[in-house]
């Protein structure tokens, strides 16, 4: 049962010292690094020199940790700066010279399915239908599922890397944050609106969590999992916060230094979401794609996107 389980999104890179499955979900350490895999990228999404060297200082920490750990075996995914990035073999390579695994780059379909199996955890076992949104750093992935799993998926190039490049002037200029917002809307709208509404929407990843520690006046895991957050509480946030530059963002409790640069990026296309799935809350999960991916591999030993 024991693993590692790393996950290289666009935005962060992360490890799971997976030491069980209970009934929330994967039990174990976890350890978040803000690398920035998709920030500055070429125009055909190449990997940028920098973001491989923040990466493999990531994966530097992270063998140590599975030293000391035991050196449990590593399952290591990545998702949509990967897959999208004509220089992928690079990533793919780093991790296999720092981890001494194989790094299984998965599709924005199957990105959705985890991070459905792992965020509906929030609901509860009584849980029947509900929607997951999943705001990354390249991509957001919308699932409509029940107990059964995922009905309906989408994977939009969406995330808050991506559409952070559209936000230039620090502090934010409002037509800047407004443009952001109109293209998550039109986005979700044409591609995710007609997915049946019934239940509730679920929210995971790091703008989703961030608003919620920032509402709570700091990040605990445990208070934020489960935490409701309406559209009108984000919208004072994303007020508060793009009104100051980054030093000022910065200094918000609850907000990780590093995710100052991209936060409201990321609270415009939340909004722009929910204004598109015409939900007016969501229910905030610290449980998703790890806990999804770490369920895969205990159930059937195999490492998803093989």
């Amino acid at each position: 049962m024991r693993a590692a389980v790393v996950d290289v999104g666009s935005n962060s890179t992360r490890l799971l010292l997976l030491a069980g499955l209970g009934p929330d979900g994967a039990e174990g350490e976890r350890i978040t690094t803000v690398t920035g895999l998709r920030r500055s990228a070429a125009p055909d999404g190449s990997v940028s020199p920098e973001a491989l060297d923040r990466l493999g200082a990531c994966l530097d920490d992270y063998a140590a940790r599975i030293i000391a750990a035991g050196s449990p075996p590593v399952v290591a995914v990545g998702t949509s700066a990967v897959r999208d990035a004509p220089n992928r073999a690079e990533v793919v390579g780093l991790v296999r010279d720092r981890l001494g695994a194989p790094l299984s780059v998965i599709g924005g379909h199957e990105e959705a399915a985890l991070a459905f199996a792992g965020a509906r955890l929030v609901l509860g076992p009584g849980a029947s239908s509900c929607r997951v949104l999943d705001i990354g750093g390249g991509s957001t992935e919308v699932v409509q599922g029940d107990s059964r799993g995922p009905r309906h998926s989408v994977s939009l190039a969406l995330g808050v890397n991506r559409q952070g490049e559209m936000i230039t002037a620090d502090p934010p200029g409002p037509g800047e944050v407004d443009a952001v917002r109109a293209v998550a809307r039109d986005l979700v709208a044409g591609a995710a609106a007609g997915f049946p509404a019934a239940g509730p929407l679920v929210g995971v990843a790091g703008t989703v969590t961030t608003v919620a520690a920032i509402l709570n006046g700091r990040y605990d895991p445990r208070e934020v999992h489960g935490m409701q957050v309406t559209a009108a509480q984000a919208q004072g946030v994303l007020d508060r916060l793009s009104a100051l530059d980054d030093a000022g963002r910065r200094a918000v409790p609850g907000l990780h230094p590093d995710r100052a640069n991209v936060i409201v990026a990321g609270l415009a296309i939340l909004l722009g979401s929910l204004d598109a799935l015409g939900a007016d809350r969501l229910v905030v999960s610290e449980r998703d794609i790890l806990d999804g991916i770490a369920m895969e591999w205990a159930s059937s030993g195999r490492v998803p996107g093989e």
